[in-house]
């Protein structure tokens, strides 16, 4: 419920935007559901960047940030 303008806002499965007035949110019927059981549709998110999916890959970036910077040092201090 926005308050300043008086509107409802909703968010649909797929992350678009709708706002209603209270008339049309009553209009509606909207009835109470269960949370769908795959809920990245929502949020854009492929199950390869939620872990504990079948599929994740768990990286630890600042590791490889820090190969990088040594890599980058070796370099320098070898030209």
């Amino acid at each position: 419920m926005d308050e300043n303008d008086g509107t409802i806002e909703i968010q649909h499965f797929d992350g678009t935007l709708d706002e209603t007035e209270p008339e049309g949110w009553i209009a509606m019927r909207a009835e109470a559901a269960e949370a769908p059981e795959d809920w990245s549709g929502s949020v854009d998110i492929s199950a390869e960047d939620i872990p504990g999916t079948r599929h994740a890959v768990i990286r630890d970036w600042q590791s490889e940030m820090e190969l990088a910077d040594e890599t980058r040092s070796r370099i320098t201090e070898s030209e």
